[in-house]
């Protein structure tokens, strides 16, 4: 009897998605505590030399995106130390590209080792996502909380709903099993009951890239039988009372009425008109240094948003500037080109994947679907440390090495076995690389 240890190939895209607060708040009830940004500082820390000892397994477009990143880091700390007279001044703007190298860690980690058990990992995630709601946010399970708006989970943990509500609902299509399809209704009830619209706006733009991702998705079944239960169930619970429980009562209808409005003038009400009053505090410097953005001076720049009707500052000066859009961010601090540096290369490395007629599979659909949800969250909020991760781990299963894999790729061999007729053709290493 074999058994298989592949799952210990989880743990670097594990421990990411332990940083998410649904995980760390069994540890850590505050989530400014100095011990848990000492952690992430370690963790991204690990993540840069984990980059490094895998950079052989990039694919070149990879290993160029890399270097490129580094050389930003060194512009970077070039300009502090001549401005300064101190390699790294401002640890927060700097943060802003460290960030990324959990990108090429699970990048580089998962094309060596390919794909782990999925399966385990999205358990691991449903039970923990399950656990901490109950146990660290018990208030936000009741009509109570709906309705005054207590959420309990923030947006980046409900957003990680999503990518569960897609894994599980690319499993059913492609091998049935009413519990798969029972788990990707309730992650959606949860979506729409934790209610952060903006994470209501990305799983319908996700749910509908993923159907088109299935259209060309190797081992789905888009027959009767298999979509006939996705109706079906959701009839069998509203007939049952479970809906008609909730919509029945008049204070749940008017909170969801809000909501829907809310989405229908994000310019007028709601949070998303806090977010375009942020973005026309800071619009004149966004279009004053549109290029490159301010950088290390941005930091110095006292806090320009300040709380409605009133003259208190939303922070403090000396904090940074916490935006609440990806794209403000990346704009306000390294401009055009800070948007263009993360974007670039995984659209051109999706696009170049997509248009290969090669069929994807189940798990790639999911996370591609998910990625391309990223670009509508981007608007309304930074990216959760988690995000880049799944970035790499997306790029990284769609464009797995090769089977004619260059020598640098390949496990050392002990030399009292190696032969001659092993070597790989120096064709097939060019083919491989490109």
């Amino acid at each position: 009897m074999i058994i298989s240890l592949r799952f210990r190939f989880l743990v670097v895209l594990l421990v990411v998605f332990l940083t998410d607060q649904a995980f760390t708040a069994f540890v850590f009830e505050d989530t400014d505590d100095p011990v848990l940004w000492m952690c992430m500082q370690l963790l991204t820390a690990s993540m840069i030399g984990l980059s490094a000892l895998y950079l052989r397994y990039f694919s070149r477009p990879m290993r160029t995106w890399y270097f490129v990143m580094l050389a930003c880091l060194a512009a970077l700390a070039l300009e502090s130390r001549i401005g300064w007279d101190t390699w790294m001044v401002y640890p927060h703007v700097f943060n802003k590209l460290l960030v990324i190298m959990p990108l090429f860690a699970v990048y580089g980690f998962y094309r060596r080792y390919g794909m782990p058990p999925l399966g385990l990992l999205m358990a691991f995630l449903l039970v923990g996502l399950a656990a901490s709601l109950v146990i660290n946010f018990p208030e936000a399970l009741s009509l109570a909380s709906f309705v005054d708006n207590e959420r309990g989970f923030n947006v980046e943990s409900t957003y990680l709903i999503l990518l569960l509500a897609l894994y599980y609902f690319n499993q059913y299509v492609a091998k049935g099993g009413l519990p798969r399809l029972l788990v990707f209704f309730v992650a959606l009830g949860m979506i729409g009951f934790l209610q952060h619209r903006t994470v209501w706006l990305c799983a319908v733009l996700a749910l509908t890239l993923n159907i088109l991702l299935l259209r060309r998705t190797a081992g789905v079944t888009l027959s009767f039988q298999r979509f006939l239960p996705m109706f079906v169930l959701p009839i069998v619970v509203a007939l049952g009372g479970g809906i008609g429980v909730v919509l029945n009562n008049p204070e749940v209808v008017a909170r969801l009425e809000t909501s829907l409005e809310d989405i229908q003038n994000p310019d007028k009400q709601g949070t998303g008109s806090w977010r375009l009053q942020q973005f026309r505090s800071y619009e004149p410097f966004i279009l004053e240094h549109p290029v490159a953005g301010m950088r290390l001076k941005g930091f110095e720049l006292p806090i320009q948003f300040y709380a409605t009707d009133s003259k208190l500052k939303v922070w403090k000066d000396g904090t940074g500037h916490h935006f609440h859009s990806w794209y403000v961010d990346r704009l306000f601090y390294f401009g055009v080109v800070g948007v263009l540096l993360v974007l670039v290369m995984p659209i051109r490395l999706v696009i170049r994947r997509l248009r290969h007629p090669e069929p994807l599979d189940a798990n790639s659909a999911a996370f591609l679907a998910f990625l391309g949800s990223s670009l509508l969250y981007s608007f309304s909020y930074d990216w959760p440390y988690y995000m880049y991760s799944v970035y790499g781990f997306a790029l990284a299963i769609m464009d797995p090495l090769p089977v004619a894999a260059p020598a640098a790729y390949q496990p050392r061999v002990p030399r009292r076995v190696r032969r001659t007729e092993e070597a790989i053709p120096s064709t097939a290493v060019a083919h491989a690389d490109a």
